[in-house]
């Protein structure tokens, strides 16, 4: 994040960013750091600050990079002589064992600054091999190395690499925190609070909602085709539906929508995404489906999630998930 986005950094990181900034001016930085914390509260916008920080030439007094000086533009366009960004090769899939054996080498080279910097995002992602080999260099690291490790399901890493770094947690923030954040961007056709339930209460998600026309677009077509679920006695205009989403969004939030029917049928109220919808609609959806028939089709919806990059037939994998709402026993 650069000098002049300082105001649009979470609030909620700040102090997790001076805990970082201030480690570093200690001296006794750790090898390694295993930054944890849900999916969208903003931990690699956490790393990438304090990277830049670390970078910048100018901003020795503040806890950002000023984004004007060579260390700053050298990170910001990914050239960074002694910073290195590790994801996978394909979004949603592995990170492979040759992507730790490119950092092993990066970290093998003599380093001109205060510390030779990794990140690795998600780490979780990594296979067997690749977490083997990362866990050589965190038992012996290269002198003035460093590796930041962010990962939304930390129990999915191997206990011994958990082991060999400092946790920093990043929590939920509270929610009228965020709000306050968001708010400044919402407009006529999306409020903060939409948003928010839109993007299943993922602050960075929502901010980007907020301020990206074509996101809108998607959530307009995605809210459309719940609402045709939650209002409809058959099935077909519910697949022609589906059929205008793009599932990858759609499925979370069918997802989400299942959530929020099961949140109806034990606590007699609607959440914040269930709302959206309105309880009209929600509560017989809900008392259809029982308490049976939304367990059953969230974990069917796990499996559609897991073949979203399979090469199926589009009209026959929107045919199938829309009948399973029509197939299931209905039962509480």
């Amino acid at each position: 994040m650069n000098g002049g986005d300082q105001a649009a950094f979470p609030p909620w990181l700040q102090g997790r960013l001076g805990e970082l900034v201030r480690l570093v001016g200690s001296g006794q930085t750790p090898p390694g750091l295993l930054v944890t914390g849900p999916k969208g509260v903003g931990k690699g916008v956490l790393i990438r600050a304090f990277l830049q920080r670390m970078a910048c030439t100018e901003g020795a007094e503040g806890l950002f990079g000023c984004g004007r000086c060579n260390g700053c533009r050298s990170f910001l366009g990914g050239t960074h002589p002694e910073i290195l960004q590790v994801t996978p090769e394909v979004p949603g899939k592995e990170i492979l064992i040759d992507s730790i054996r490119a950092v092993i080498e990066f970290l093998s080279l003599s380093h001109g600054g205060p510390a030779r910097m990794v990140f690795i995002e998600p780490a979780e992602v990594m296979n067997l091999n690749a977490a083997n080999a990362l866990l050589k260099t965190l038992e012996e690291p290269p002198g003035g190395a460093m590796l930041l490790l962010a990962a939304a399901q930390p129990a999915r890493l191997p206990a011994t690499i958990r082991s060999r770094c400092r946790l920093l947690s990043v929590p939920v923030p509270e929610r009228a925190v965020v709000e306050s954040w968001l708010r400044p961007l919402e407009h006529d056709a999306l409020s903060a609070d939409e948003a928010l339930a839109a993007c299943l209460d993922r602050p960075l998600e929502a901010r980007a909602l907020l301020d990206d026309e074509a996101a809108q677009a998607a959530w307009r077509s995605d809210r459309a085709a719940l609402d045709t679920l939650l209002r409809s006695q058959s099935p077909f205009p519910v697949v022609q539906r589906f059929l205008e989403c793009g599932l990858a969004s759609l499925i979370p939030r069918l997802q989400r929508l299942l959530v929020s029917a099961h949140h109806y049928l034990v606590q007699g109220e609607a959440d914040a995404f269930g709302r959206l919808f309105g309880t009209d609609l929600l509560r017989p959806f809900a008392a259809r489906l029982g308490m049976r028939g939304t367990a059953l089709l969230y974990q069917d919806s796990l499996q559609w999630q897991r073949e979203l990059q399979a090469p199926l037939n589009p009209n026959l994998r929107c045919e199938d998930i829309v009948l399973r709402f029509w197939r299931h026993p209905m039962s509480s």
